[in-house]
């Protein structure tokens, strides 16, 4: 029998002269290679690197990503658009008049926001500006 595999992506956010330990770090505890780490800028995120990584678990098996990496959020991506499941809804009540809303069945326009982060911050909708790193 096939064993089946949970995707999860996530984005750290980590201090500039701390990328290349961290991303050392996770090559070595999860066997991510270098090239399957992707990193971002942000004006928004001075000081700071967003570095993006897929982690493969195994059907049933969970990860407390917060003991292994304290800045780091479980992300979701559309074209080269990352968001969380909290911020997407937040963006959809930001868009929407009435009240009551299907947010699975709400149409976004991702192409609005291409090259952004959409993140919540003190439980507010927070639309960061991301450009990859190619070096």
């Amino acid at each position: 029998m096939e064993e089946r595999t949970k995707i999860i992506t996530l984005a750290s956010f980590v201090d500039v002269d701390k990328v290349e330990g961290f991303s050392s770090y996770i090559n070595k505890r999860f066997r991510i290679p270098q090239d399957k780490m992707f990193i971002y800028t942000s004006p928004q995120e001075e000081g700071k690197k967003i570095l993006t990584f897929r982690l493969y678990l195994r059907e049933g098996k969970k990860i407390n990503t917060k003991s292994f990496f304290p800045t780091t959020i479980i992300t979701h991506k559309k074209g080269e658009c990352f968001y969380t499941i909290n911020a997407l809804n937040k963006l959809i009540e930001s868009e929407v008049d009435t009240g009551n809303v299907n947010h699975k069945e709400y149409k976004i326009d991702w192409d609005k926001y291409q090259n952004k982060m959409l993140i919540t911050k003190d439980k507010e909708l927070s639309i960061i500006d991301i450009q990859r790193n190619f070096s």
